[in-house]
Parts: C-alpha cells; sequence; structure tokens
C-alpha cells in the first residue's frame, strides 16, 4: 500500500501567511476606493448645490457682460479700420461757385441744365430781383452724385463768368467704420438685454433690465442716425452757385471813392437829403399858413377897427 508524504509544517505557514496578505491587500483597496467615491458624491454635490448661486450671479452679471463685448467687439474691429477705409474712401466734398451775368435768369435756366446732365437736383434757390422786375442775384444749393463732382464744378465754371471757386474734401473713411463696427456691436448688446429681459422673474428685474435696454436702443438709434447721414453726404456732394450781374462803373466809383473827394460826395448827398427833407416839411405847412392867413388877417384888421371908431364917437 503506497502513502503520500505529509507536508511540512514550515511550507503551510508560508501558505498561510501568503493568503493572509492577499486578504489585507484587498481589504486596504476596497477601504480607499469606497472613500474616493465618497470624497466624489461630496465634491458633485457641492456643486449641485453651488450652482443656482453661479447661475443668478451670472444673471446679474449679464449687463456688464454684454456691455464688455460690446466694448470688446468695437475694439477688434477697430484695428480693421483703416484697411477697409484704404480700400473703400469714404470723402464729403464741397464746394462754391460764384458767377457774374448779364442775364441772370438766363444763367440760372443753365445752371440747372448743368445739373440735370449730371443727374443731380436743386436743393435750395433764393433770388432777388430789380426795380424792373428782372433778376438781379440767385444763390442754388445743388446736390450732384460724389463721383461726378469735379465734373459738374467744371460744367459751372463754364456757363457764365466765373469770380471765384472754392472746394473742399474731407475723408471720413475711418469714422464710417467705426460707426459700422459699432451699430454691430450694439445690436448684439440689444439683442442680449432683451434676453434677459425674457427670462426675467421679478419686478425690480424687468425695470432695471428695460433701463438699460432704452438706453441702449437710444444709443443705436443715435449711430444708425449717424450713419444715414454719412451715407448721404458721402454719396452725394453740395455745390453752392451764386450768381449775379456785374457791377457798373457808378457802384464802382461808389465803392472806391474814399478821403477827401468821398467826404465830400457823401456830405453834398447828406445835404441834398436834407434840404429835401426841409422843402417836403414847408410843401405840408403852406396849405395851412394860407388858409390861417385868409382867416387871420380879416379877423386882426375887424378887431383893429373897433377901438377907434368908438373913440371918434366920443
Amino acid at each position: 500500500m503506497h502513502t503520500s508524504p505529509r507536508p511540512s509544517p514550515r511550507r503551510t505557514s508560508l501558505v498561510l501567511a501568503g493568503i493572509a496578505t492577499v486578504v489585507a491587500l484587498a481589504g486596504c483597496s476596497s477601504s480607499d476606493d469606497a472613500g474616493d467615491s465618497g470624497d466624489l458624491d461630496a465634491s458633485s454635490a457641492g456643486v449641485m448645490a453651488s450652482e443656482p448661486d453661479a447661475a443668478g450671479a451670472a444673471d446679474a452679471e449679464a449687463p456688464a457682460a454684454v456691455a464688455a463685448d460690446a466694448d470688446a467687439g468695437a475694439d477688434g474691429t477697430a484695428g480693421s479700420a483703416k484697411a477697409a477705409a484704404a480700400q473703400q474712401p469714404a470723402v464729403i466734398a464741397t464746394g462754391t461757385v460764384s458767377l457774374e451775368a448779364e442775364d441772370v435768369a438766363r444763367a440760372r435756366m443753365r445752371v440747372r441744365a448743368v445739373v440735370d446732365a449730371h443727374q443731380g437736383t436743386v436743393g435750395e434757390q433764393e433770388t432777388t430781383t430789380g426795380e424792373k422786375g428782372e433778376l438781379t442775384t440767385a444763390r442754388l444749393v445743388l446736390r450732384v452724385p460724389s463721383d461726378r463732382f469735379d465734373d459738374a464744378v467744371t460744367a459751372l465754371e463754364d456757363v457764365a463768368t466765373p469770380t471765384g471757386t472754392t472746394t473742399n474734401a474731407q475723408d471720413v473713411s475711418a469714422e464710417v467704420v467705426d460707426v459700422d463696427a459699432r451699430i454691430r456691436a450694439q445690436r448684439k448688446s440689444v439683442a442680449r438685454i432683451e434676453a434677459l429681459l425674457a427670462r426675467a422673474a421679478s419686478i425690480e428685474q424687468i425695470v432695471a433690465i428695460e433701463a438699460q435696454l432704452a438706453s441702449r436702443q437710444a444709443d443705436l438709434d443715435a449711430l444708425e442716425s449717424r450713419q444715414r447721414w454719412l451715407a448721404d453726404q458721402t454719396g452725394m456732394s453740395t455745390i453752392t452757385v451764386y450768381v449775379e450781374q456785374p457791377a457798373t462803373e457808378q457802384d464802382a466809383e461808389e465803392d472806391t471813392a474814399d478821403g477827401f473827394l468821398g467826404g465830400l460826395a457823401k456830405g453834398w448827398d447828406a445835404f441834398v437829403d436834407g434840404l429835401g427833407a426841409v422843402l417836403v416839411v414847408v410843401g405840408f405847412l403852406v396849405p395851412w399858413l394860407v388858409l390861417g392867413a385868409a382867416v387871420g388877417v380879416p379877423a386882426w384888421l375887424l378887431v383893429r377897427r373897433r377901438p377907434r371908431g368908438r373913440t371918434g364917437a366920443a
């Protein structure tokens, strides 16, 4: 009969020690996992608890964030202002043309013909007439497309004898780009304020948000008005035309008279005017003097005779 050998006591103790070590390590790892999961759950609960406060703070700071975004958008587009201005220049051109013509009415009609030829319009018109009813001066304010400004000025100088021409050009390209960028940023700001107004939960919030919305909408309206004005001024140029009759020799002498002769002439004119005024007064008094003499002289003679008759009778 065959019998198996019995294990030694030393080997058995080594096996038992290994098993105990494995069990201890498994217990430590499970306890560590439980602690870590507890910590994660606690941190998640803290985030969830603080989330409403964070949302309220975000809503409270939304107007300031909108303003910051608007300023950032304006600043971000300011860098490209010069490049855009160089590509598409926007210029406000104005001019003045002074003309002399014997027939002011005919010259005015020719000015209108020039405006029609250059697809412009007459914005304002002012005329004066002389003693005989003829036109002596005329002033016309013209609006012509900016790309035809120089041609229109040259054509107007050919209408009559030019006495003076001035032109002025102001480059507003940077301002046009800046206004466009501000309008885009302001529109985004208004849209965000409107979104906050839709989520308002109390009357105080509604009142505060509406105040911000009204202020930003007013700024947007002002910017849009400025944009329309710039578009009108850069698209159409303004030319003011003065037409008048040439000065006569007598008017030139009166204008150039100076010194002793000028003072003598002015004194003589004043004397003649004063003498004329005296004659007017005398002419006004003569009928009254004649009437007074016709009535007063007989009465005076009658009164003078009565005392003499009574003295003779006595």
